[in-house]
């Protein structure tokens, strides 16, 4: 079938894309009943183990800067979120849960678990703690540590 043939790809990056997206379409659905989007979930899900400040909030995202304040804009106008100077480095931010926000991500969290519980029964139980093991080291495996690096030397 020609949608067969579409839908696969050699790609690293755009088979791992066409999983997110899958994915990502999912949890949305699952949690629309609470008014968030899975991306937003993410960022209040971090902030409620800790405030912190955006550059840290970016890498514990694997996002940029641009992309976490643009996420971050709709939570700081449903007032979900504060960002304000750090009482220690007036150029630093500190982005934080308010008690809204507290609120919202905790009563969230049954249907969030309810996508966890169904997409690991789906998925299957071991398979699902190695793909999330298997992104950890997508992530750490340093690949953009090669951008900009010197071509390797071929034999």
């Amino acid at each position: 079938m020609i949608s067969d043939k579409l839908a696969t790809t050699p790609c690293y990056c755009s088979a791992l894309r066409q999983a997110s997206r899958y994915l990502t379409s999912y949890y949305d659905q699952v949690l629309s009943g609470t008014g968030l989007r899975v991306t937003q979930f993410s960022i209040l899900a971090k902030l409620l183990r800790a405030q912190t400040n955006v550059n840290q909030l970016a890498r514990a995202m694997v996002m940029d800067r641009t992309t976490l304040a643009r996420n971050l804009q709709p939570l700081v106008r449903e007032e979900l979120v504060s960002i304000r100077p750090s009482a220690l480095d007036r150029r630093e931010r500190v982005i934080e849960l308010t008690g809204r926000g507290r609120e919202v991500i905790e009563g969230a969290m049954p249907a969030w678990e309810r996508a966890q519980q169904q997409f690991a029964e789906r998925f299957g139980a071991l398979e699902v703690e190695q793909l999330r093991a298997m992104m950890a080291a997508v992530v750490a495996s340093g690949v953009h540590d090669l951008v900009g690096a010197p071509a390797a030397a071929e034999d």
